[in-house]
């Protein structure tokens, strides 16, 4: 049956408005083009029911409708396009819905310029997150996979029991229960075990690593290293960062991490390597103890620092 578009708005003005049978319109309109219609008139119905204060005002665009019934053509078509948009709605709602209840099932913590933040997490373990790092985990898969997600650096202290991974995007730490720190940014990635046994992945290489072992991925370039004088946690715990042979960029980025200061630094070559430590509590001192040891002038301006030879 082949109808002009006028006549097909009309059909399906009458069919949303209930004075056409379902039969008859899909011998209008076909099988395919009816499932379609079919599912936008449901989507209109889980709207209804979820925007209840809608009804009183479409109520009375149905009043108004009705009251025009002469016109009657043009009034279904109206009629269909604030169904047709409500079905739109209805659609966003639910999708935001769901997109919200999956959320719920991530849980996320983040750290300051300057904070430590302590994590525990389901299992009895803990994670603290030097300044500026992020961790998050799904909780709903937790009894399946202990995995985490770090972006920054954080000291790990696992509890005993099935496989405990840590990912970052520039590898991944394994360990069954076990006390290490990581340390992750764009171009830097270093392991450091202090109790246990780590696995660590990086670029398709795969290091062991026991108590006072570290390795490291610099720009893709590895290396491992015994520490022969590791103290029971990382030094930045108790409010110092230290640093063995870093290029001069990472100890920068995390003096922004812990002082909220960006660096202008021109003609200055930021892939010095760099060993000793900062203090994370004064930014004068931290700033002398590693420019002056690089022989690197600089400038406080508020929250930038100018570097100059």
């Amino acid at each position: 049956m082949k109808t002009t578009k006028n006549e097909h708005d009309v059909f399906l003005a009458h069919w949303m408005d209930g004075q056409l049978s379902d039969s008859a319109f899909k011998k209008v309109v076909g099988d395919e083009e009816f499932k379609i219609y079919n599912k936008i008139k449901a989507g209109i119905g889980v709207y209804e029911h979820l925007q209840k204060p809608l009804d009183d005002t479409y109520a009375k665009i149905q009043a108004r409708i009705k009251d025009k019934r002469n016109a009657q053509s043009k009034t279904k078509t109206i009629n269909l396009y604030v169904k047709v948009a409500m079905a739109i709605a209805a659609t966003i709602v639910l999708f935001l819905s769901a997109t919200f209840f999956l959320k719920t099932s991530n849980v996320e913590y983040a750290s300051n310029f300057g904070e430590l933040k302590t994590v525990a997490l389901l299992d009895g373990s803990e994670v603290i997150l030097n300044a500026k790092s992020n961790l998050k985990y799904n909780k709903k898969d937790w009894k399946h996979k202990r995995e985490v997600f770090l972006d920054g650096e954080a000291f790990f202290k696992v509890t005993k029991g099935k496989t405990f991974t840590v990912v970052t995007k520039n590898g991944t730490v394994t360990v069954l229960g076990t006390q290490f720190n990581v340390n992750t940014s764009p171009s830097f990635f270093e392991v450091t075990c202090y109790k246990g046994k780590v696995k660590v992945t990086s670029n398709n290489k795969e290091f062991i690593l026991t108590p006072n072992l570290s390795v490291r991925n610099t720009n893709g370039v590895f290396e491992k290293e015994t520490l022969h004088e590791l103290d029971a946690n990382p030094s930045w715990i108790h409010g110092e960062s230290s640093f063995r042979r870093v290029p001069l960029k990472q100890v920068m980025m995390a003096l922004e991490k812990q002082f909220n200061i960006t660096f202008s630094a021109k003609n200055i070559d930021d892939t010095v390597l760099f060993t000793g430590s900062f203090d994370n509590k004064d930014l004068n001192t931290a700033l002398s103890s590693v420019f002056d040891t690089v022989n690197i002038k600089y400038t406080i301006l508020d929250k930038k620092i100018l570097l100059s030879e």
